[in-house]
């Protein structure tokens, strides 16, 4: 296979990987995102763009470090597993408040932390890639 297409292939395979993540991250929370961001929702916008962006960067560094496409979509596949566990963890470490809730009041507060809690799980698994 040429570069050219080998290149297509990676971007497919993982904006797909982004796309599937996207849509399951929602189905962890007891809100739709898609809607609370259209509604305006900036908190949720937040935790969501953190999630999407730290795949994203697992992706890339898994892809600059993996010997193949399979072995770059298991890292994706570990990122994936700690970004949900982070953000069970980020509810179990705040028993004062739901973070759910507090995304779903648009307290931008929450959201900052659950963007911030998203990036150091990617670059965590960042390091244990490389």
């Amino acid at each position: 296979m040429s570069v050219f297409w080998e290149s297509i292939l990676w971007f497919v395979v993982v904006m797909a990987v982004i796309f599937i993540a996207a849509f399951l991250f929602e189905k962890v929370t007891k809100f739709k995102d898609r809607e609370e961001i259209k509604a305006g929702n900036v908190s949720v916008a937040l935790s969501l763009a953190g999630k999407i962006y730290a795949l994203g960067y697992i992706m890339k560094i898994s892809a600059e470090n993996a010997y193949n496409l399979g072995e770059a979509l298991a890292w994706g596949l570990i990122g994936f597993v700690l970004l949900i566990a982070g953000y069970f963890l980020f509810e179990f470490l705040t028993p004062s408040f739901k973070v759910d809730d507090e995304l779903a009041k648009d307290n931008k507060a929450v959201g900052i932390m659950s963007l911030a809690i998203s990036v150091v799980i990617a670059h965590a698994v960042a390091i244990a890639i490389i």
